[in-house]
């Protein structure tokens, strides 16, 4: 089991800002996990979609990379960890001709974590395909929740964030295979999204009937640049780190742009980013 101590946090989240924290834990069996749930952990997949914005968080963070990944199919179900990334799932079952989860391909995130924030592209979410999720309490607890007990809407779910997401079972869809379609979707991603750079992901909701990329646009915003951190010029919901960027200059910009928005079109941007401090 890896303990790091005043760990770094930039290392921790995709897009490489804040401090320190308390404790960064690693757990690799079973049983350490269990008694990790004990002291209240904060519990991260890929760190892709939240930013920490201190330069201490006093709390002890835990990442599930070092444990076992599995991925099992049957007739009926696809189960698999949830430290799984959302990419390395989708691939597997593209290769193995199941349809229906092209979509995950190229979110960056663990497939934990995007059960957890319902996460979606090309018109898809992730949590109508869910049939059920194991878990363990802050008590160190298993228990599973079933589709009767799984409430979510976009970008939301009402998962416990307290407890730890141990494995997903999803459906197998029956919709016809499209050998090409990954690729094609895959395309589409990287020539609408920054790839490859330091950013975690859309920073912001879409407000009710429109888009947040299309309202920072027409509000002039692309390439907006505070410090290190500035509006990617091909996804306008996408903040990047330079590499030189703080936390503060994070929280300037998404304040500028938060307020761009409201005095143009009488709309107050919600952050779809989780902000930890």
């Amino acid at each position: 089991m890896f303990i790091g101590k005043n760990y770094p946090l930039k290392k921790i989240t995709t897009i490489g800002l804040g401090g320190y924290c308390k404790e960064f834990i690693c757990p690799e069996e079973d049983k350490e996990l269990i008694e990790i749930t004990k002291t209240n952990p904060l519990y991260i997949g890929n760190g892709s979609n939240m930013c920490f914005v201190t330069e201490f968080y006093d709390r002890t963070i835990v990442s599930l990379k070092k444990m076992k990944k599995y991925i099992n199919i049957d007739e009926q179900y696809i189960t698999c960890s949830g430290n799984i990334s959302c990419t390395k799932l989708s691939r597997h079952l593209h290769d193995n001709k199941l349809p229906g989860y092209e979509f995950l391909y190229g979110i960056p995130g663990t497939i934990a974590g995007a059960v957890t924030m319902n996460a979606g592209a090309f018109k898809k979410e992730i949590m109508p395909n869910v049939y059920s999720i194991d878990l363990l309490d802050e008590k160190g607890n298993a228990y599973t929740l079933t589709q009767d007990n799984l409430s979510y809407s976009y970008r939301t779910s009402n998962i416990n964030t307290r407890s730890i997401i141990v494995s997903i079972k999803l459906l197998r869809q029956t919709e016809d295979f499209d050998i090409n379609l990954l690729d094609t979707l895959n395309d589409k991603r990287k020539s609408t999204q920054p790839i490859n750079q330091l950013s975690c992901g859309c920073i912001f909701k879409n407000p009710p009937g429109d888009y947040a990329a299309g309202l920072i646009e027409k509000a002039d915003l692309k390439g907006k640049r505070v410090g290190g951190i500035y509006i990617s010029e091909k996804h306008s919901n996408y903040f990047i780190n330079d590499g030189s960027g703080t936390y503060k200059d994070f929280l300037l910009l998404l304040q500028c742009v938060k307020n761009e928005i409201y005095t143009k079109f009488d709309i107050l941007l919600e952050e779809e980013v989780i902000l930890l401090k």
